[in-house]
This record gives structure tokens, C-alpha cells and sequence, in this order.
């Protein structure tokens, strides 16, 4: 995760070094937003149109290249991440005869009009290779220390570089989350109250307003022209065309037996793999309908028009609550009818800190930000007492030889992790080998960890539950229909730990059972079906 949010400020920052931000202590204080966080769905909606004015036009994010060339810009012969940084990292340049392979996204790219420079960044939305003009333009640029700036306003109350910080905040709302990062090296110091590197350099501060890693606004806080706590950067970013208006009123009248028959839960769940949590302090158990979610306040933003076949699973559909937006995977549980988004099951949730940055606990009292000992105490004793750590706690219980042996163990254990440290120095950014650990008393449940180069992820895998019913199940994803969106594995969480700070940054959960009514609905309405099919056969025998 924090792989993809250092490529991205990297990104954010190529055209110029950001200055130093003062910002108030109080930016999080409930004050601060007593009024704006009171905002209407229909004001904050028009953060998200991605529309702008550069120049005398007005554009909006995707657009063509040649919304911009045509208007004077033209892409820069200089490497978009400069040509040390291409020698030394490998990193691809973007220049104008650049080649693009289905599915890139560019780097920010200088566009030159006039000696005045902003960035681009570009997507190939297209099945198969394209020259970098012929490519949508999903991301624009503005850097105060990039010299001279064009005319540029955000249509969301003339927000533009030189804007206070408060104007920002009393018109777009409390951010989905602010990073804070060295000014000297760009690392990510903190994300909102979450410190995941201790340092007294001076740091940068970035407010995100998000819908998807593709779909945000950003603005960098800092000095410009003599004022402090100004917007010294801005980037506007979006890969997704609007949808068109979709009424779901009548699909809102109409609840299917297997949303009918949901009970949501009481309590906390004792155990990770209960999947009951409490999310933006509602009590779920997942897999969610959504218009439960509804119901508590969510809002549709994208995929809420699609239909989704009998026993299929899509992905991205995208909710919003506020300024905290989630992408989820769908699954209808009907055995006889499409149906759309709201009568559907959400059966996937994510809680990160860059976005949806929400309140979430879940068993034991795991919580972003909580530490990776609290975590593997979570888990239990028995894996617990395979890390050093817990080892040094429990001591004093053991037998001289339990102690020697796990000694042993321990000794031949962070030899084998050095090995893994110092070929993973030689081979950055390849994950160690995944290890695994049995859940005690659960058959067929494990945890699986995997080192990364910047995260450790616990993942919890759980067995298929094997249905006595044999429903129409088949996968399919938005943009390709034969796609496998849940593999073989439907049920599982990651758990992403930072490795700098040991602290928790991103939880994913996935429970999508093979069906949610139980049996005995099944078979009536198997049954009453078989009887309709019989009827019509009948009819249709004595007509002709």
C-alpha cells in the first residue's frame, strides 16, 4: 500500500520540491468542522465533478489530449521523471513518442505552453497499445515552485494554487485523510493522527479528497508568495466518465427474500472470522446488503446501474459516506432474478488509512493504527509464541527444555529471516516467501504471512463453506465479462502492518458465501419454480 502512495507523491512532486507547511495543530479539532461536515450529499457531490477553468476554458477530467493541445499544450522533450531517476531506478520516461501498453498510467508528464508548466498525467483505457497523445488525460498538475502558473480554478468556490487552507476546508469538508511527508526525501511521516516514522525535519502536509486510487482532488499546504498555510500544489485527478442518473426508487420498493431474511448483529464478534465489526459505528456482519448501507447513510457513486446476474459477483461499485469513499465487491444472491446494486450483497469491506479512512474495530479491539503485537496476540498463544517477542513474556513458564528448544527454534528462525533480509536487499520489491501458521481448533483455517519491502500482511484464509445447494454461481467483473474476481478463495482478511512503524495501515475483508437465504427457502423456491416451468408446459400443450 505504501509502495503505491510513495510512487504517487513522487509523482505529485516531479515538477518542483514542495515548500515547508506550518500547519494549525487543530486541523482535526471538531470545531474545525462543526459547520462544513454539516454540508449537503448534493454540495459535497460537487467537490467530485472534476471540473475546472485553465485559461479561458473550462475542462473536465477525463478528457482527450487534444482538449490541451489544441488549446497550445504540448508535451515536454524532458523526461517526466527526470534522466538520473530513469538511470538509477529503472523508471520508464515519458516523452512525446512514448508508447503506452493497455492499462497505464503515465507518470506526470510536463506540458510546456508559453514557458509555463503544469502536469499530466495519462491512461490508455484502450484493449491494445497507443502513442501517449492518442491516450485520455485523467490527472492535472499545479506546482508553485514550477516558476510562472497558469490561469487555473478548481469550480468549487475558485479554489486555486495561493487559496487558504480554511477556504479549502469551508468548501470541500474534512479531507479524507492528510499525509504528512519529509520535505528533504518525500517519506511519508504521518497519515492524519497515525505518526509512522519518528523525526523533527520539517514535513509537508497534503489533503486528499478521494473516491478511488484514480478519482481525488489533493492539495499540498505551505508558503507562497509570503503567506503561510496557503495550497502551494494542486492535483486533480479522475479516470471514470460520470455516470448518467440512475432512479433505483422502484429497485428500493422491491426486497428480495435474500435481503429480507438479513439479520445484522448484536455484538462484536469474539473472532476474526466472525466477520462482525462495527465500521463508522454501525454493527455489521459481512457479507452487508447494501441497502443496509443506504440505510446508514452510504451513498452510490458508481456501479449503481448495473445489473448483476443471478449468483454473480462484480466489483466496483463505489459508496460514499462524506469525504470517506469505499470500493466494494457485489454479490447477488438471488436464484432467479438480475437485480441491481441495492438489492445485491456487499461482500467485500476495506478500511486504510489513505482512503476509506473510517472508524472500524473488529474482534479483539483491532483497529487501524493498532500495533502488529497487539495483532498477533489477537490471533492466540499458539501463534503468538512463535515470534521472540512473546517468547521473552512467557519465559518464566517454560521448562528448561521448552525454553531450550524454542531457543533453538528461535536462534534457526531469525537466521532464516536474516538470509530472507539480505536476498530481499539484493532483490528489492520481491516479497519474501509466504509463511504459514494452522488457526488451532479451526480445520482448514490459517494465517499466511508475507514480508514485502515495505508492509508485512497477515493474511487469515478461511475454507469454502460447501453448500448442499447447487446454485447458478459465475463471475463476472464491470469491465470483463469473463472474469474471475474471487478465485478460489472466498473467504479471507489481510491485515497490512507497516514494517518502519509496526502499526496497522489497511484492513481488507472478503466473505462471499455460496449462498445467504437458507436451505429450506432454496428448495421451496426451486420447487415453486419447477411447478410454474410444468404449468407453462402444460398451457402450452392444451393451445396447441
Amino acid at each position: 500500500m505504501f509502495k503505491r502512495i510513495s510512487a504517487l507523491l513522487l509523482a505529485i512532486a516531479l515538477l518542483g520540491s514542495i515548500q515547508a507547511c506550518s500547519m494549525p495543530d487543530n486541523i482535526f479539532a471538531d470545531d474545525s468542522f462543526s459547520k462544513e461536515e454539516q454540508n449537503s450529499s448534493e454540495e459535497a457531490a460537487n467537490i467530485y465533478d472534476f471540473e475546472f477553468t485553465l485559461g479561458d476554458y473550462q475542462l473536465v477530467l477525463p478528457m482527450n489530449y487534444s482538449a490541451l493541445s489544441v488549446r497550445g499544450w504540448a508535451i515536454s522533450d524532458e523526461a517526466s521523471e527526470g534522466d538520473d531517476a530513469a538511470e538509477t531506478a529503472d523508471v520508464k520516461v515519458y516523452s512525446a513518442d512514448t508508447v503506452m501498453e493497455s492499462g497505464e498510467y503515465s507518470d506526470y508528464v510536463p506540458l510546456v505552453k508559453d514557458n509555463i508548466v503544469i502536469g499530466a498525467r495519462f491512461y490508455n483505457n484502450g484493449k491494445k497499445e497507443k502513442a501517449i497523445n492518442e491516450c485520455q488525460v485523467v490527472g492535472i498538475h499545479l506546482d508553485a515552485d514550477n516558476g510562472e502558473l497558469p490561469s487555473f480554478i478548481l469550480n468549487k468556490d475558485d479554489l486555486s494554487v495561493g487559496s487558504k487552507y480554511d477556504v479549502v476546508l469551508n468548501s470541500c469538508g474534512k479531507p479524507s485523510y492528510v499525509v504528512n511527508t519529509l520535505r528533504s526525501t518525500g517519506d511519508v511521516v504521518a497519515i492524519n493522527d497515525v505518526k509512522l516514522i519518528d523525526t523533527d525535519e520539517d514535513t509537508n502536509a497534503t489533503l486528499y479528497y478521494k473516491l478511488t486510487e484514480h478519482s481525488f482532488l489533493a492539495f499540498t499546504i505551505g508558503s507562497f508568495k509570503g503567506a503561510d498555510n496557503v495550497v502551494v500544489n494542486i492535483t486533480v485527478e479522475n479516470d471514470t466518465e460520470e455516470e448518467k442518473p440512475f432512479d433505483y426508487s422502484k429497485e428500493k420498493r422491491y426486497i428480495p427474500d435474500s435481503v429480507a431474511l438479513y439479520k445484522g448483529p448484536n455484538l462484536l464478534g469474539k473472532q476474526f472470522t466472525d466477520f462482525s465489526y462495527k465500521y463508522e459505528g454501525n454493527l455489521y456482519t459481512l457479507p452487508i446488503p447494501v441497502r443496509k448501507l443506504i440505510d446508514d447513510g452510504w451513498e452510490f457513486v458508481r456501479g449503481y446501474g448495473e445489473r448483476v446476474p443471478s449468483g454473480t459477483t462484480v466489483d466496483g461499485l463505489v459508496m460514499r459516506k462524506g469525504n470517506q469513499a469505499v470500493t466494494l465487491m457485489i454479490h447477488n444472491y438471488d436464484i432467479k432474478y438480475a437485480l441491481t446494486a441495492i438489492n445485491c450483497y456487499a461482500v467485500s469491506m476495506e478500511a486504510c488509512l489513505t482512503g476509506p479512512n473510517v472508524n472500524i474495530l473488529m474482534a479483539k479491539g483491532i483497529t487501524l493504527g493498532s500495533t502488529e503485537k497487539e495483532l498477533v496476540n489477537a490471533f492466540g498463544k499458539e501463534y503468538a509464541k512463535l515470534y521472540p517477542v512473546e517468547e521473552e513474556e512467557e519465559e518464566g513458564s517454560e521448562t528448561a527444555d521448552n525454553a531450550a528448544d524454542n531457543a533453538a527454534d528461535n536462534a534457526a528462525d531469525n537466521a532464516a529471516d536474516k538470509n530472507k533480509a539480505a536476498a530481499a536487499a539484493n532483490t528489492p520489491n520481491v516479497p519474501s516467501e509466504p509463511e504459514r501458521y494452522d488457526i488451532p481448533d479451526m480445520e482448514g483455517y490459517y494465517i499466511e504471512k508475507t514480508v514485502e519491502e515495505e508492509y508485512t500482511v497477515y493474511s487469515i484464509v478461511m475454507p469454502d463453506e460447501v453448500p448442499t445447494v447447487t446454485l447458478p454461481v459465475s463471475y463476472t467483473d464491470l469491465g470483463d465479462t469473463g472474469a474471475d474476481m474471487l478465485g478460489e478463495v472466498r473467504k479471507h482478511i489481510d491485515i497490512y502492518v507497516y514494517n518502519q512503524s509496526h502499526l496497522i495501515t489497511r484492513i481488507y475483508m472478503q466473505n462471499c458465501p455460496e449462498y445467504i437465504v437458507d436451505e429450506a427457502k432454496i428448495i421451496e423456491q426451486q420447487m415453486e419454480e419447477a411447478r410454474q416451468k410444468e404449468k407453462e408446459e402444460r398451457e402450452k400443450q392444451n393451445n396447441g
